[in-house]
C-alpha cells in the first residue's frame, strides 16, 4: 500500500538526513593530493580503472565532487596513499575538480590545467578491485560473517578477512542462525491482515547470529594480524605470540590452492591482539631483551605498530545540521536576483500550501496516499 502518514513522513525525511550526515560528515571541499602519502579514507573507483586499466583509489572529497555517479567501493582506511584523481592515472576522466578550482585562481593561462603526476609510492591489492578478503568477495553488509582489517598489512595490504576464511573455512559454511522451536502457538498474537501486519513485518527479528565455534570471542581481542603477514615474518611473529601471549588460529591450509602447493611443514595462523598491544609492544622495545631483536628490528621499521596511527579527517562540514529546506534556500543566492525572488516566493507557497495540507493528517494520525499527495501538487500547477 502506497500510503504514510504526515508524521511518519517528517521523520523520516530527519533520519534520512540524519543518517547521511553520520556517514559523510566532512567538509568534501578539499583533494587531499597534495598532503602526500598518508593514511586517510579511500574509495576504489571501480569507472576509471574500466576506463584506464589500472587499479585508481581517490580521497573522501573527490568520491563526491568529482566521483560520485562512478562505482566506487569504500575501502576504508588505507596507509601511505595520495590522492589519485586528477593524475595520469584517471587520465580519460580528466582533471580534480577540487584542484582545478584552485588552479584557476592562480594559474594565469587557465587551459594549461592537466592532470598531475601520480604517487610512485602508491601500493595495490585486490582491495581496489573491489574485493575483499582470501576469498575475493565483494562485501555484503548482509553476511552474517564479520570481517577484520589486518593491523600490520605490509603482505596483504590491509585486507579485511571474514571469520571463516581466518580458520581456513568460507563465508556460509556454517549456519550462524538459530531458529528457536520452543512449540508455542503464534497464531493468536498475529495481527489481521493490513497495515498492522506490514508494522510487524518490519520489526520482525532475524533468528539471532550465533558465534562462529573455534573464534575467539569478538571482545577478547581489538585486531589481528593475518596469516598472510605472519608467514612473511614469520619468525619475528613466532618471538611476538611468544613474548605476549596472545592467542592464535591455525588456519586449514587445504582451502589456499597456492598455500597447499608449496606444502610447508608450519602452520599458517592468524594472531589476536589485544586493546593494550601498542603499550606491549613498546615494553618488549623497552626491555631490548636478546632473543627480541628481530621483531624489535622489525617494529622499527612499521613504527605504527606501537606507535599512534591516526587517520586523516578532513575538516567537520559546517553545514552538517543544515536540513533539505534550508541547503535549498541557500543555493537561491546562487540565481539571478529576479530568479531567486521568483524561486523564494514559490518556495514559501509550496512550503505554506503543504503544511497547511499535511496538518490535519499528522494531528489525526491519518494516511496519506500517494494519490492524496499527487491531487495536492496537480492543484498546485
Amino acid at each position: 500500500m502506497d500510503s504514510i502518514t504526515a508524521e511518519e513522513y517528517l521523520k523520516n525525511q530527519l533520519q534520512l538526513e540524519k543518517e547521511a550526515r553520520e556517514l559523510m560528515p566532512y567538509d568534501p571541499k578539499v583533494c587531499t593530493y597534495s598532503l602526500g602519502p598518508i593514511r586517510q579514507q579511500i574509495y576504489a573507483c571501480l569507472t576509471c580503472s574500466r576506463q584506464n586499466g589500472h587499479p585508481v583509489g581517490v580521497c573522501y572529497a573527490c568520491s563526491i565532487q568529482c566521483h560520485t555517479s562512478h562505482d566506487l567501493v569504500e575501502l576504508f582506511a588505507k596507509r601511505s596513499f595520495t590522492c589519485d584523481c586528477g593524475t595520469k592515472r584517471t587520465e580519460k576522466h580528466g582533471v580534480c575538480s577540487l584542484r582545478t578550482a584552485i588552479g584557476k585562481k592562480t594559474t594565469i593561462n587557465k587551459d594549461q590545467l592537466s592532470v598531475d603526476i601520480p604517487s610512485s609510492t602508491n601500493v595495490y591489492n585486490h582491495n581496489y578491485e573491489g574485493t575483499f578478503c582470501a576469498c575475493r568477495k565483494r562485501y555484503d553488509p548482509t553476511d552474517d560473517s564479520n570481517m577484520f582489517q589486518c593491523a600490520f598489512g605490509d603482505a596483504c595490504g590491509e585486507d579485511w578477512f571474514h571469520e571463516e576464511c581466518i580458520m581456513g573455512m568460507r563465508p556460509g559454511d556454517v549456519n550462524r542462525r538459530q531458529i528457536k522451536e520452543d512449540g508455542e502457538n503464534k497464531l493468536e498474537a498475529l495481527s489481521e491482515p493490513g497495515l498492522d501486519a506490514q508494522e510487524d513485518q518490519k520489526h520482525r527479528e532475524l533468528p539471532e547470529i550465533l558465534p562462529l565455534p573455534g573464534f575467539p570471542d569478538l571482545d577478547d581481542f581489538d585486531t589481528i594480524i593475518c596469516w598472510k603477514c605472519v608467514e612473511k615474518y614469520r619468525k619475528e611473529m613466532d618471538t611476538l605470540v611468544k613474548e605476549l601471549g596472545y592467542e592464535t588460529i591455525t588456519r586449514k591450509t587445504q582451502v589456499d590452492p597456492e598455500q597447499a602447493k608449496r606444502a610447508k611443514t608450519e602452520s599458517s595462523f592468524t594472531i589476536f591482539l589485544k586493546d593494550d598491544f601498542k603499550e606491549q609492544l613498546q615494553k618488549i622495545i623497552t626491555e631490548n631483551k636478546p632473543e627480541t631483536k628481530p621483531l624489535i628490528a622489525l617494529l622499527k621499521v612499521h613504527t605504527y605498530l606501537y606507535l599512534e596511527d591516526s587517520v586523516y579527517k578532513p575538516p567537520e562540514d559546517e553545514d552538517d545540521d543544515s536540513s533539505i529546506f534550508e541547503l535549498g534556500l541557500r543555493n537561491l543566492s546562487k540565481l539571478p536576483v529576479e530568479s531567486a525572488i521568483s524561486s523564494v516566493h514559490a518556495y514559501e507557497k509550496v512550503k505554506s500550501k503543504l503544511t497547511e495540507f499535511l496538518r490535519p493528517f499528522a494531528e489525526q494520525n491519518k494516511v496519506v496516499t500517494e494519490e492524496e499527495i499527487r491531487s495536492f501538487f496537480n492543484g498546485m500547477e
